[in-house]
């Protein structure tokens, strides 16, 4: 009986030695074009295979000795077979999705069979036939034509085979034997959906006896980082000399035919003037080695990366990196990811500001890789390494100090050096994540450098005091800006990243702004990687419907639920609203004020290495939506340096603000001329606002006794055109011109439907809401009178509110001011009844109109949702949208849509018949779902459309934070009601066919000055 699955002591039986990523192109020509498909020694087994699936390793002949039934079928290669129809897909975070008894597995382990047949071309038959397969989770055996080739273990690292011995000139028979879990599978517990089988590309490559076997290719920049110096190092067999050629485009900068000794080629240069190689500018050359009938191509970008007085450098220069955390993940496939798919991410990346990946928790596919080179990215390449769940059955350092694993510690670290030190984009091997810490990443982390001095190691779970043993950098998982602050200024040797922070769950981040003021503080701290990139939702089609399944919807056990749905994007790629607000906050010049009353501003730039010559910045003045002015600068800012600029501004009425917008000058390989990379928004202080029209009035009438001591449910009050009641909760019917404008009344609210970081984290401050009582909190009236003045009704509400079975927990008053044009104010005032010591989701109103009011207009911030701690990217404005339009779909229904800085809110019908609110600089939300619809709904397909708009008005909002998997709201944005708190509205029933939305708000606004 096969054992090795479960033998720590194997990582692998007749797989070849590691290398880096080659293929075995003809000539120099084929080899830099880089097409596969017209390459002679390169075949594709991508496909359609043959395929058996067992669920127990036990039934399969070759590992147990007995042969059992297993279900046949055809699978495609690459895939994972539980997106095929066999077995169910399972996500999991820290627990291991089978029982803790390293080094064994379960009987139940399922097993795939694959099977291919080949014929081998003719030109291949006396050269040497090599399998490799670029990813096999957890592990593998192969045969060809029923000889055993070889096992190996590590799911995100290639394996090579020389199948020669086996092969038949024609009519060979492939089988690759794959288990769910192996021994490995105790190092893959990543927060992630745990998929198995053939998941990256399997090929075939063909050598002659005289052959390239590896390419080592080290750049870097000397004498002041002017000069570059090429270091290569080629493993080649049976050729005595190969030519070595280095291109730059056209221009060929080495040509040399060099001596092959004792199978070693070794050659060093110096280079004058290089083009550095930077995220910023990914300058690359072309070096092609190559023997008679082979060539093989590196792509070489020379940069140097140190660590000097504490500070992360690249090219000599201090670097922020502004990074995200990105899985092989893809809503269809799962751990397959298409070459077409990595580009869009890497280009979206780019599009946003992004400079960073760390690829979580394992390397990522190699042409990932390149695509990095190629755009720019910088990579924090991370070992195939997590052993999370080790956590609940005592140390966290449990398998990291067993020296049973060392073998397999190092195996994965040194292979993944070997794979991709070619890479100028990698700036840091990472040791793995959520390991512990012990001998094994000391013994791992000696052998990687060994191998690759050149660049730092990065591994957060090495948390000795006061610096890290073995890795070059400190690094944490979600501190709050505070405690990074705290670490900065404690005179600390090593710099300071977050590899991660600002978890993405849902309806957030919160607090982007908050870090990157400190990281832009402190040269030590390096910036971070937020967490994470891309939901893992998988797409899901029911009844005419689609939906992102999560954790828990294929009936698996152990899961943990929506906890994969944690990320900047939908699984699609479709920005969410914290995407927009990290391009924001990553923009690489900012704009603020220098002098305003002499037009004078401050650009800076925030590029480490650019200057602003690449970039125009457009401004406009606006107001309420209009241009009144517009022009273009056109800066030449070297990089991390600040110049003044003089606008010449006319005077600017109130409200004026000054708009940004950074465009790039020329094409760029990541976006086209004209492409916005950022922007900006300066508001002026000064300017007069302009008169409001002056509407008729005419006479109110009471219909309710005035009598305080008379004791009545609603008070009515009549207009010429208009008529409002008021129940003894608040403004409960508005009526204009017998039209009805209200389908439920305004009361006081204080509950909004729990985002992932109010449900996650050690607070859960949704369930210290639940348990105040703020989703069921009832009222008894204290005061309900109505008073006629000299042109108005004063109406003055006041109730006690609580929840049942305690005490109240805060008293509302409401006082309506009711003018004869229809106008309304209000002055809402929340009292503390008892100490309330958690910090609150919102302080308003909510209501409901009807259902075709489905059009919206507001100046404030937009278009998309805002928050407290997430505004930035929502520039201040004049918009419109429809209500479904407001909402944002998130995979696991919650809080969205509201709008921050409000000066005017109008909801109307397609007749132009509206509800005109003006507030001091409040939030709004108009809806197709309640917030009970949203509490309750666990899907998207769980929500129903419903026959009413409702209509949030928030004197305040609570922040959103990060606390889902890091720090609460920072305390200065906490939402508190320690003291009483007062807001102020302003209501107009309209008709557009007689009053301008505008106008209307115009009214609003100047009522409450």
């Amino acid at each position: 009986m096969r054992n090795e699955f479960q033998d720590l002591s194997v990582t692998a039986l007749n797989r070849l030695p590691m290398r880096t990523t080659l293929i075995p192109w003809a000539d120099e020509a084929s080899a830099l074009a880089g097409e596969r498909a017209a390459c002679p020694w390169f075949r594709s087994l991508n496909g359609c295979w043959d395929f058996t699936w067992f669920s127990s390793w036990r039934e399969v002949e070759w590992l147990s000795g007995r042969a059992g039934a297993g279900r046949s079928g055809a699978i495609q290669v690459p895939g994972v077979w539980q997106l095929q129809g066999y077995g169910i897909p399972q996500y999991t975070n820290v627990r291991y999705p089978f029982p803790y008894d390293p080094p064994f597995v379960p009987d139940d382990t399922p097993v795939g069979v694959y099977e291919r047949e080949f014929t081998l071309p003719e030109a291949w038959q006396d050269r040497r036939t090599v399998l490799r397969l670029e990813g096999v989770s957890s592990c593998c055996y192969v045969e060809c034509n029923g000889t055993f080739i070889g096992f190996s273990k590590c799911p995100h690292l290639p394996a090579e085979f020389d199948l020669s011995p086996a092969l038949h000139p024609e009519g060979n028979r492939l089988r690759i034997t794959v288990l769910q879990w192996s021994d490995g599978s105790y190092l893959e517990d990543q927060d992630m959906w745990r998929f198995s089988g053939l998941f990256r590309d399997v090929m075939l490559l063909s050598f002659a006896e005289a052959r390239i076997e590896d390419l080592r290719a080290e750049a870097t920049l000397v004498r002041d980082y002017q000069d570059g110096r090429l270091s290569v190092c080629a493993r080649i067999r049976n050729a005595p000399e190969a030519r070595l050629r280095l291109l730059d485009g056209d221009r060929c900068l080495i040509d040399r035919v060099l001596p092959v000794r004792e199978e070693t080629l070794t050659f060093d240069a110096l280079l004058p003037d290089i083009s550095p190689w930077t995220a910023e500018t990914p300058a690359l050359y072309d070096l092609v080695l190559s023997i008679p009938g082979h060539a093989e191509h590196a792509a070489v970008g020379f940069r140097i990366i140190e660590i000097r007085d504490g500070v992360f450098r690249v090219n000599g220069r201090p670097v922020k990196l502004h990074g995200v955390n990105r899985h092989d993940t893809h809503p269809l496939l799962g751990y397959t990811t298409p070459v077409s798919h990595m580009k869009q991410d890497v280009l979206l990346m780019k599009r946003h500001q992004i400079n960073t990946v760390r690829t979580s928790h394992y390397p990522n596919d190699p042409r990932f890789l390149d695509l990095c080179d190629r755009f720019g990215l910088y990579v924090i390449d991370e070992t195939d390494l997590e052993c999370h769940g080790v956590r609940q059955f005592g140390s966290f350092d449990l398998i990291a100090e067993d020296p049973r694993w060392e073998a397999q510690f190092t195996d994965r670290g040194m292979r993944m050096v070997q794979r991709d030190r070619n890479h100028p984009c990698i700036l840091m091997w990472s040791l793995g994540n959520e390991s512990g810490y012990g001998r094994n990443h000391a013994a791992m982390g000696s052998a990687m450098k060994q191998l690759d001095a050149s660049r730092p190691l990065h591994y957060e779970g090495d948390r000795y005091q006061p610096e890290p043993v073995t890795a070059d950098v400190t690094s944490r998982m979600y501190p709050s800006p505070a405690e990074i602050i705290a670490y900065a200024e404690e005179g600390h040797q090593k710099p300071y990243f977050l590899c991660e922070y600002a978890h993405a769950m849902g309806q957030g981040p919160g607090l982007l702004e908050d870090y990157w003021q400190a990281f832009d503080r402190y040269p030590q701290l390096m910036g971070g990687c937020v967490w994470e990139w891309a939901d893992h939702g998988l797409l899901m089609r029911r009844d005419g419907q689609t939906w992102y399944a999560y954790g828990g919807d294929f009936g698996e056990w152990p899961h943990d639920g929506c906890f994969c749905v944690d990320a900047l994007t939908w699984p699609d790629r479709t920005p969410h609203s914290g995407l927009l607000e990290f391009a924001h906050v990553n923009r690489p010049v900012r704009v603020s004020w220098q002098n305003e009353s002499e037009g004078l501003i401050s650009v800076r730039n925030l590029y480490d290495f650019l200057p602003l010559s690449h970039l125009r910045i457009r401004w406009a003045l606006r107001r309420n939506g209009v241009t009144l002015l517009s022009d273009e600068l056109l800066p030449d800012t070297p990089a991390r340096s600040e110049e003044t600029i003089r606008l010449n501004l006319p005077p600017c009425p109130a409200g004026a603000t000054l708009d940004f917008d950074f465009l790039l000058r020329r094409s760029e390989p990541w976006a086209e001329a004209g492409a916005p990379v950022g922007q900006d928004q300066l508001f002026l202080s000064g300017g007069d606002m302009p008169e409001a029209p002056v509407l008729s009035s005419g006479p109110l009438r009471i219909l309710t006794p005035a009598d305080p001591e008379t004791v009545t449910d609603e008070i009515r009050v009549e207009g010429e055109h208009f008529s409002a009641v008021f129940s003894r909760e608040g403004l409960a019917e508005l009526v204009l011109n017998r039209n009805p404008l209200l389908a439920e009344g305004f009361r006081p609210s204080l509950w909004r439907a729990p985002t992932d970081n109010d449900q996650g984290g050690s607070s859960k401050v949704a369930a210290r809401w639940r348990d105040l009582g703020l989703d069921r909190l009832s009222c008894r009236s204290e005061r309900m009178e109505a008073r006629a003045r000299e042109n108005c009704v004063r109406v003055r509400l006041s109730g006690l509110y609580g929840p049942k079975g305690r005490p109240p927990l805060l008293r509302i008053e409401q006082l309506y001011t009711v003018f004869g044009s229809g106008l309304i104010t209000l002055t809402l005032r929340f009292e503390p009844l008892r100490e309330i010591t958690v910090y609150l989701p919102r302080l308003g109103l909510r209501g409901a109109l009807p259902g075709d009011f489905d059009r919206v207009i507001w100046q404030g911030r937009g278009p998309g949702e805002s928050y407290p701690d997430k505004k930035g990217a929502a520039r201040v404005g004049r918009w419109n949208a429809s209500v479904a339009e407001t909402h944002v779909p998130y995979i696991r229904p919650q809080e969205n849509g509201a709008h921050e800085d409000t000066a005017f809110a109008a909801v109307m019908n397609a007749r132009g018949l509206g509800l005109m609110t003006a507030g001091d600089a409040f939030s709004f939300s108009a809806h197709d779902y309640s917030p009970e619809a949203l509490t309750e709904a666990e899907h998207t397909f769980d929500l129903r459309r419903e026959e009413t708009v409702t209509l949030c008005l928030d004197g305040a909002m609570g922040p959103l934070g990060t606390a889902s998997c890091g720090p609460e709201p920072a305390e200065a944005l906490r939402l508190t009601l320690q003291e009483p708190r007062s807001f102020r509205f302003a209501f107009l029933p309209f008709d557009e066919e007689t009053l301008s939305v505008d106008a209307a708000g115009l009214v609003c606004r100047s009522a409450l000055r």
